[in-house]
């Protein structure tokens, strides 16, 4: 007879049956569901969800020709523990419903507190778990002890790992011994149709534009340093910076560089992300601390050259179309962003990313990849 222990030892086809998983509300997760899912339904093999009912896109995602179960979290610090009865209750309601539906395979996308807490406990033994791991270490300001232990409970429950750079994939090494699939981040909201080259604003000011939550290591001080050694320059082309999110940082707004940036102080809801994109020239991301970006992939997306410094996955994410800084330093980002205001380089990395559009790792093989581990 076999034993319990021996059922994932036989790997699964790529085409089990795989329930995709994320029961974060905001920020890049269901976005990356969502891109997930619509790619691996024209794979081979059953595609099921589980996703927050109250993420900002659930309404998209409650489209889907899936079958697919809602865990609803919590919408506050307070319901976290407060709701910590409730997740006991989902997740045997879930744990009930994989068994149902016959799931081979489930692939938890990215971490998120009640997720990584819940999801690799609640997972059938006979069920291979892939946890997607997109950050080696999490982000400084951004790491309590609850995210932590998810992180181990992650580490610990999963059959195998899937990350997105080989520069994470080194750190998690470090970390685990399990195997560990790297793929490539795809750009969110990727056509097939292409998208044009931008050609380098005319009769306007440049804009420079970083959005998102505005922590320590997203470098927004190293910005506003570096935008003000740009404008002492008589001869670099008119330009501005504009800051969007909310955050830690946001009281440098009213610091002494602060006029360096037009700020909007604000939470971005997701159905005004494309179109913030596309009001920048270039996205800047200045960060003094990183593993990789989603951003970057939504500005390669719309074909926005990228300003990075030389940390974590940044320079691999923006090679062709992004300059790199040579360091972390306001001077080195100075330069980076003195480059892009040339019109000929401007022009070459956004026809550059063009290019990669047309050969970049789609989402449906990303999810073929993590299938097969």
């Amino acid at each position: 007879m076999q034993k319990l222990s021996d059922l994932k030892t036989t790997a699964l086809d790529a085409s089990a049956s795989t329930c995709w998983v994320h029961w974060g509300r905001t920020g890049g997760g269901p976005r990356f569901l969502l891109e997930l899912i619509e790619g691996d339904l024209l794979n081979t093999g059953a595609t099921l969800l589980s996703y927050n009912p109250d993420a900002e896109i659930a309404p998209r995602l409650e489209t889907l020709p899936v079958p697919s179960i809602t865990i609803p979290t919590y919408n506050s610090n307070l319901g976290v523990i407060l709701g910590l009865p409730r997740l006991a209750f989902n997740a045997l309601r879930m744990r009930r419903w994989l068994r149902a539906h016959n799931v081979k395979r489930v692939v938890g996308v990215m971490e998120s507190v009640y997720q990584s807490l819940a999801l690799p406990l609640l997972v059938p033994r006979s069920v291979e778990y892939v946890a997607c791991i997109h950050d080696g270490e999490h982000h400084p300001g951004e790491s309590n002890f609850v995210q932590r232990l998810g992180r181990i409970i992650e580490l610990k429950f999963a059959d195998r790992l899937a990350t997105f750079s080989p520069a994470v994939r080194e750190v998690l090494k470090q970390q685990s011994q399990k195997k560990i699939t790297v793929g490539s981040h795809p750009p969110f909201g990727h056509r097939t149709d292409g998208v044009p080259a931008r050609q380098f604003p005319t009769g306007r000011p440049f804009i420079f534009g970083m959005f998102g939550r505005l922590q320590k290591y997203k470098g927004v001080e190293l910005l506003l340093q570096a935008a003000e050694i740009l404008r002492s320059d008589p001869q670099v082309p008119e330009f501005q910076v504009r800051i969007i999110g909310f955050g830690p940082e946001e009281h440098l707004k009213v610091s002494p560089l602060g006029n360096q940036a037009e700020w909007d102080i604000r939470w971005i809801p997701e159905d005004e992300v494309d179109s913030l994109v596309n009001s920048f020239d270039a996205m800047i991301l200045p960060y003094t601390s990183a593993s990789q970006s989603g951003p970057i992939t939504l500005a390669k997306a719309n074909a926005i050259p990228c300003v990075v410094t030389p940390v974590g996955a940044l320079p691999s994410q923006a090679d062709g179309f992004g300059a790199v800084a040579t360091e972390t330093s306001p001077l080195a980002v100075a330069e980076a962003m003195r480059s892009v205001l040339q019109p000929e380089i401007y022009d070459g990395l956004s026809a550059a990313a063009v290019e990669q559009l047309r050969t970049s790792q789609t989402w449906a093989q990303l999810a073929e990849l993590i299938r097969e581990g």
